[in-house]
């Protein structure tokens, strides 16, 4: 290779530099076609290897996202030249060829700095679609816009129009791409994940809505009258966001636990917005949930037994609890709603669970001085672990999956909660701070715990 030719490492170290808004020179230097196509080969091997790290789990390249990419090289090949080409450097004009290897560089150096970002803080903290996920984003795509331009204009010297030009390019580029790219990489879905987007669809016939209908009957029927002298514990779980399993399974360990401890077989009814459960159990609809408070209340002991009401879902500012099943529409749960049906179902003794983001406007609407009311956050803070990929969420988890097994006593489950619940939002970097989970106990509500726990 000649000796009037750059060494390859220089451009990465000037595409370092401007990476960091550094001006930087490039008068004298020269790239052949052969370090020109390495150049290209390991940015492109870089490249994909970032877009790799992003994905987690097992997932399928594609090569097509390639040819995208090469299109914006092609137009950033040209912008260098036609910036070179009016350079206002007569005596010592700036090759375009090399002022396009480092804006190439520069361009790999800010994707590794940004898939860093992204899989540290990111994925790592499970908040992909959130607010944090989008500031990122914003936060590299203007820095990558201003570093390029920076590098452009500075290099070139151009005034007036060019300026404009370069100003245009670099900003629209990240935008474009962002819009128009595909994805680099496919993840196939495992098989339980196929098997609930294919039965998401809900195909409903007339026959599956007969199912529900004998569902929600059966499962009414099949609650048992309580048993005089004994504090019975009846429960209702409520799970009416459809989107996401971990409210189903959710739903599911809370009844086992309640089941287990409580003796509480028989008293139990379950209440399930998902395609999964279609056939198997009744819907997390208001009109389910109002006539499942009414057959409790009908066979309890009204002045001596317990309701347990177990909410799971995503939560409002607004006190709504999310309620969906695509196609179906269904409406959300409020604390006023629930109180009114509670109220005149004449049920006295309520032990209310909210696990829900801003759980803690609940309470007031709920509070007696016969109510037990815990939720998984405060008025103003969300609860953790609701995502899609989620196995409980941490409220669910730490209180019920874990403490109420050591203990009868739902005072003392959300006490040892509460530190655990902290620990591990702030492993997990909870962006928004910790969670607050809440806990209400009646004056008089007391009497009739303890008594359910000496039974227990």
């Amino acid at each position: 290779m000649s000796s009037t030719f750059t060494p390859l490492h220089t451009f990465f170290l000037r595409g370092l530099q401007s990476a960091f808004f550094l001006r930087v020179s490039l008068t004298g230097l020269r790239i052949s076609p052969l370090q020109l196509l390495c150049l290209l080969i390991i940015t492109t091997a870089i490249s994909i290897l970032s877009g790799r790290f992003t994905v987690f789990g097992s997932a399928e390249f594609m090569p097509k996202t390639l040819l995208w990419g090469w299109l914006l090289v092609l137009l950033l090949l040209w912008l260098c030249w036609y910036l070179s080409e009016h350079a206002r450097q007569p005596a010592s004009p700036v090759q375009a060829i090399a002022l396009f290897a480092v804006a190439t560089t520069q361009a790999i150096v800010l994707d590794i700095i940004s898939t860093a970002a992204y899989v540290g803080f990111i994925q790592q903290m499970d908040i992909e679609g959130s607010i944090w996920h989008w500031s990122l984003y914003i936060v590299a795509s203007l820095w990558t816009a201003m570093a390029l331009w920076l590098l452009l204009t500075r290099t070139t010297q151009v005034r007036g129009r060019l300026i404009l030009l370069a100003g245009i390019f670099a900003l629209s580029t990240p935008v474009i791409i962002h819009i128009s790219q595909p994805p680099a990489y496919w993840q196939a879905e495992s098989d339980d994940e196929e098997n609930i987007s294919i039965e998401s669809s809900l195909q409903l016939t007339p026959e599956k809505l007969e199912i529900q209908l004998q569902l929600a009957n059966q499962q009414r029927a099949a609650l048992t009258a309580e048993r005089p002298g004994v504090v019975d514990l009846f429960s209702i779980s409520y799970s009416p966001y459809g989107d996401d399993a971990v409210f189903l399974r959710e739903s599911s360990m809370v009844n086992a636990v309640i089941e287990e401890r409580f003796d509480a077989a028989g008293h139990m009814q379950e209440l399930v917005n998902h395609p999964a459960t279609l056939e198997s159990l009744p819907w997390a609809s208001l009109e389910n949930l109002e006539r499942a408070i009414n057959r409790a209340a009908d066979r309890m002991n009204r002045d001596e037994d317990v309701l347990l009401l177990y909410l799971t879902s995503h939560g409002a500012k607004n006190g709504e609890l999310s309620a969906t099943l695509w196609p179906l529409e269904m409406r959300s749960l409020t604390p006023q709603t629930l109180n009114l049906w509670l109220d005149k179902a004449g049920i006295k003794h309520r032990i209310i669970v909210v696990s829900a983001c801003y759980a803690g406007s609940w309470i007031e609407p709920l509070q007696n001085e016969n109510s037990l009311i815990m939720t998984a956050a405060d008025a103003t803070h969300t609860s953790f672990g609701c995502g899609s990929s989620s196995e409980l969420t941490f409220f669910g988890r730490a209180v019920f999956d874990e403490a109420l097994r050591t203990t009868y006593s739902f005072e003392d489950a959300f006490q040892q909660a509460v530190p655990i619940i902290r620990a591990r939002e702030q492993e997990a970097g909870k962006p928004d701070g910790f969670s607050n989970p809440q806990i209400y106990i009646g004056s008089r509500i007391h009497s009739v715990l303890q008594s359910l726990q000496h039974r227990s």
